[in-house]
């Protein structure tokens, strides 16, 4: 069985785009395919979505919105109600109220005239987060590094400063300065539990220069992101060696993970569907 779609092929290979921007990118496909196969028997509709999932969650292991969505999904397969198009808008539908929760609160509580945000990678929610400010007549700059080796903080720079929102790009050898100058720090995850969380790597190194230097650091989620658990497989966090290293030379092993596990100790708020939640002083979040 094969989804001979281009853009399939495209959102398996997406390595810069947030969870978010993939799971919409996923939900597109989906609609389509089952829209254009409406005859498929009940058996069939789930025998493609296995076979559909797992090639997802193959491509993209350390994003907790696939497991969520994919339960979703089967779960109102099962009560026989709703074509597959129809759960597809309904998902997507929560999803985004959700965000747009989490954004209004952002805006309302967190970025403010004058306001210096740092952030790391390229999390659509924090960039809505930003977008949404800027229309609503907020003055604020915005910090942060190239987050190599596939240079997501580099292509949040280039979107936010073409829009008008003044941006100070560094390196990531950088971030330090780059945090030292900031007011607040904001930034996504791709799968949350009540003890910690997964992003970009370097959101660790972030996290404990924010604490030192004594700067607020927010993470900005929605609950289709969360699961009981952390992730137990690692072993698919591994990337292209010519990213780092063109060359092949004898006694040189490089390492070129993209996320990494970050514990909340240090981190102010997670943001989840609007509502700010704390942290225990076992660092866990008080739902």
């Amino acid at each position: 069985m094969m989804i001979d779609y281009p853009e399939f092929e495209a959102m398996l290979m997406e390595q810069e785009a947030g969870a978010t921007t993939i799971l919409f990118k996923y939900l597109n496909i989906l609609d389509r395919y089952f829209t254009e196969n409406s005859e498929l028997s009940t058996d069939a509709q789930r025998e493609t979505l296995e076979y559909i999932y797992h090639e997802v969650r193959s491509a993209h292991p350390l994003i907790a919105i696939f497991p969520n969505m994919q339960k979703y999904i089967l779960d109102e397969i099962g009560k026989g109600k709703k074509s597959i198009p129809e759960i597809i808008h309904e998902y997507g539908d929560m999803v985004t109220k959700n965000i747009d929760k989490t954004i209004a609160t952002t805006v309302s509580k967190l970025i403010k005239d004058g306001s210096k945000i740092f952030t790391f990678s390229h999390s659509s929610v924090v960039r809505k987060a930003i977008m949404e400010a800027a229309k609503v007549g907020r003055r604020f700059e915005v910090i942060l590094t190239e987050a190599s080796p596939v240079g997501e903080g580099l292509s949040l720079a280039k979107f936010l400063g073409r829009v008008g929102i003044p941006v100070s790009l560094y390196t990531d050898a950088a971030m330090e300065l780059a945090v030292s100058r900031c007011d607040l720090v904001l930034v996504g995850t791709d799968w949350y539990w009540h003890r910690g969380f997964i992003n970009k790597i370097g959101t660790h190194s972030a996290l404990r220069i924010a604490e030192e230097r004594e700067k607020p650091f927010y993470i900005l989620s929605d609950s289709s992101k969360y699961m009981p658990t952390p992730p137990s497989d690692w072993s698919r966090d591994k990337h292209p060696e010519n990213q780092i290293l063109m060359e092949t030379i004898e006694n040189v092993t490089v390492y070129n993970p993209y996320f990494e596990s970050i514990w909340y100790r240090g981190v102010s708020m997670i943001n989840i569907d609007g509502e700010m939640k704390t942290f225990s002083a076992k660092n866990e979040i008080i739902m």
